[in-house]
């Protein structure tokens, strides 16, 4: 929830990049990173706000959308380990033609705090981004300068570290999408294993030609799930089946119960329907529903 103040605050900040003010701002300096991906996921990566407190737990606890759009998103953001529960106001703006972006803190802990990123890309698979970071007003002194830098340096190095791996993993799922989908329809059954080598505390992935699935042991039965989220393609595979019976998608949170699929948090569709689980001579077997 916003108080009343900070409702204000939300709603007179502008939706577009002010180019011309950031001669105005001053320059604390910058990092360059270059990341395994490509523009077309980092652009996504910009706009997606849901993976903050998922992604990035040690940097952010939680989120509540304010506003978003074409232009980007305005959010409130809750900090971690923060015992007097402050939470900051960011906005993001984005210039998508030009794969740029500005974060703005406007409210909270770190207010004034502006971080300018220009993506570009480097090869076919290979960018590179410029983060640059300004204050509205020069620090008080030289050190104080160079400790909030080296502060926010070493913070969007945690935060690219992390983001490498969810945009790597976002593309190897689109990847493997487009071959699912072009991929011939299983004729035979396939093997999971045998069920005496079959390890009950772990998750089992099966490849077919149709998708990646999880076998795996709940309330003392073998199951069968997707193990890709159908939000925006997540892996399923790591994460515990919980008390509630449902596995958490750890890139925005997306909750799914284990046995029906179903999307419990009721943000999106149920999880794609598995193929039969069968055991046949000690062995276990997926099989397509003909």
């Amino acid at each position: 929830m916003l108080t009343e103040t900070e409702k204000t605050l939300s709603e007179t900040r502008p939706n577009s990049i002010d180019f011309e003010r950031i001669s105005r701002l001053h320059y604390l300096g910058n990092y360059v990173r270059p990341l395994s991906t490509n523009l077309a996921r980092m652009m996504e990566n910009a706009y997606d706000w849901e993976h903050l407190p998922h992604v990035h737990a040690s940097s952010f606890s939680s989120i509540v959308l304010i506003a978003s759009g074409r232009w980007g998103w305005r959010a409130k953001i809750g900090l971690p380990d923060n015992s007097t529960a402050e939470y900051q106001l960011i906005d993001l703006l984005v210039e998508k033609d030009k794969n740029y972006w500005v974060s703005t803190v406007f409210s909270g802990p770190g207010e004034g705090i502006e971080i300018h990123t220009q993506a570009s890309a480097v090869s076919d698979q290979g960018i590179e981004v410029d983060v640059r970071f300004y204050l509205t007003e020069p620090p008080k002194n030289q050190a104080t300068a160079e400790a909030i830098l080296n502060y926010m340096t070493k913070q969007y190095a945690t935060l690219y570290d992390e983001d490498q791996v969810l945009m790597s993993g976002r593309q190897d799922a689109l990847d493997d999408r487009s071959r699912w989908e072009v991929g011939s329809v299983e004729k035979s059954d396939v093997l999971v294993g045998s069920i005496s080598d079959l390890n009950p505390k772990h998750v089992h992935v099966i490849e077919t030609g149709e998708g990646r699935y999880c076998v795996r042991i709940w309330q003392e039965n073998w199951i069968v799930h997707s193990a890709v989220c159908p939000h925006l393609l997540g892996p399923l595979d790591g994460s515990a089946v919980d008390s509630d019976g449902a596995i958490t998608c750890p890139w925005h949170g997306y909750k799914f119960d284990v046995t029906s699929g179903d999307n419990v948090d009721q943000k999106c569709r149920k999880l794609a329907s598995p193929p039969q689980l069968i055991e046949s001579d000690g062995a276990l077997y997926l099989r397509r529903a003909s």
